[in-house]
């Protein structure tokens, strides 16, 4: 049917909207033949009503209108001579015409219920009573297969609970039991909601990583496929038993085709897997080094340095080391290219401000700081004098040569060797510790020049995970949101 041959003068709601979505009118436009939906028969034009069905919005405080749909169930294979009790085997009678309300797919922008009348049946011997079945009714609730399909389809494709609710008229917890079956019957043994299904790929580099599941340092670990990105494991806490479950998962046939397994310093993964998988090679990269050494050894050694300064009265060089973390943390590289987009923006900052002196603007906004600095030549005036801040930067420069020219195992052994005897020389404290932790961690450290692996992907996922929550505005059903970061994952 073409929308050009319609008489768009008439208000024919009903028929434009069939139109618009291929369905066939009849009847003077006032019944519609709604494909797919077996053994149904129209009984009346369809009509908007505020009639809310079981199945509200519930976010809405009044009905959203919708479009009502009269009609009845025919089926060929029930009449009213040939109806047979399925408990004794006697001829049953019709006792009542009953009616039921289920949401259909919406037609145009508006909600659609149909309103199916049913036969109920009983059996004079028994007593037993018996309703029609409806055939294209979802199981488990009052709507048809064609929108159960219909909301899986909008799920599939990132949309949120909400968003969804809102273009069907369903309401979140409907639509989120929808995509927890859907997730269930993909993730899931047989579907049933209780196992993860078991990979069918195995993987040679494996991610392992913690992340918050609730406020109150309530953690959850993931292992991913370092190949694919896949979630392969989601668990709570952030002990051994994760890594042990998630072994007796995937069963040690498949766990001798991993080679290694990238991790943070976490004491508890790293023993767990040389306990039940010797032969893994644990990597360690650069990221969360300098991550400690940021904050364990250049933090703590500016606030000493600081308020050894302000003690023996130099409160100017005192002065240059707070606010100084930032500089201090940065390497050579980063602090020239800061300074070139800085000066790139002090420049289009004056000359913007040259071409808004000449237009009137609609808003009075007050004019922008200055956030112009010259990092390399604070950083100069910081070290001034300073040899444990000079220190500092030869170890994070001699951590960064020592991954970017990792070529061999004992190369790189060498040359992290030299940082613990370089850090056991200086007289810190925080140098010390930080000696201790490469000591601690050396072979995990060099394996990086076997593997050339990172954690990125690891902390990819962990983002992942926080946008996803976001999107939501939070999952609190644990299993939905494992399901729901295994799906996404894999898109």
């Amino acid at each position: 049917m073409n929308i050009s041959t319609l008489d768009l003068n008439c208000h024919d709601v009903n028929t434009i909207n069939a139109a618009l979505l291929g369905y066939e009118s009849v009847l003077d436009r006032d019944y519609l033949i709604i494909p797919g939906l077996e053994g149904f028969k129209q009984t009346g034009a369809p009509t908007y009503t505020s009639d809310s069905p079981r199945e509200h919005n519930v976010e809405s405080h009044q009905p959203q209108p919708c479009i009502l749909i009269n009609g009845v169930v025919r089926s060929n294979l029930v009449s009213d001579d040939e109806m047979i009790c399925p408990h004794c085997g006697c001829r049953m009678h019709l006792n009542a015409h009953l009616s039921c309300k289920i949401r259909h797919v919406p037609i145009g922008f508006n909600p659609t219920v149909l309103d199916v009348g049913t036969k109920q049946y009983l059996c004079p011997n028994c007593k037993k009573v018996y309703r029609e079945q409806v055939p294209f009714k979802a199981c488990g609730h009052m709507i048809t297969e064609h929108l159960q399909t219909f909301v899986e389809g909008l799920l599939e494709s990132k949309l949120t609970l909400k968003e969804v609710a809102k273009i069907t008229g369903l309401s979140q917890p409907v639509v989120k039991d929808i995509d927890k079956n859907r997730l269930n019957r993909k993730y899931t043994v047989n579907g049933e909601g209780k196992e993860f299904i078991k990979p069918e790929i195995t993987s040679t580099k494996l991610g392992i990583d913690e992340f918050l599941l609730h406020s109150g340092h309530k953690y959850a670990t993931v292992i991913i496929d370092l190949d694919t990105g896949h979630v392969l494991w989601l668990y709570h806490g952030k002990s051994k038993e994760a890594v042990y479950k998630f072994i007796e998962h995937v069963g040690m046939d498949w766990m001798k085709n991993v080679q290694c397994v990238v991790s943070d310093m976490n004491a508890d993964f790293q023993s767990a897997f040389k306990e039940k998988c010797p032969w893994l090679k644990e990597v360690y990269d650069r990221f969360h080094l300098v991550k400690n050494f940021n904050d364990k050894v250049i933090s703590e050694v500016r606030k000493d340095e600081q308020k050894r300064l302000i003690q023996e009265g130099r409160l100017e060089d005192a002065a240059r080391l707070k606010g100084s973390k930032y500089i201090l943390t940065t390497s050579a590289e980063t602090r020239r290219q800061n300074d070139n987009k800085e000066e790139m923006k002090d420049g289009a900052l004056r000359k913007r401000k040259r071409s808004n002196d000449k237009e009137e603007t609609i808003f009075d906004a007050p004019p922008k700081k200055k956030t112009y600095q010259d990092l390399e030549a604070t950083y100069q005036n910081i070290i001034k004098d300073n040899k444990l801040l000079l220190g500092l930067d030869f170890v994070k420069n001699a951590i960064t040569d020592a991954y970017n020219t990792a070529y061999s195992y004992e190369v790189m052994n060498e040359q992290i060797v030299s940082i613990i005897d370089y850090c056991r020389g200086i007289d810190n404290k925080h140098f010390n510790w930080f000696a201790n932790l490469l000591e601690n961690h050396i072979d995990g450290i060099c394996n990086y020049a076997l593997f050339h692996i990172t954690s990125g992907k690891v902390e990819g996922t962990n983002n992942m995970i926080k946008t996803l929550r976001r999107r939501h505005f939070g999952i609190p059903d644990d299993d939905y949101l494992f399901l729901k970061i295994m799906d996404e994952s894999r898109r």
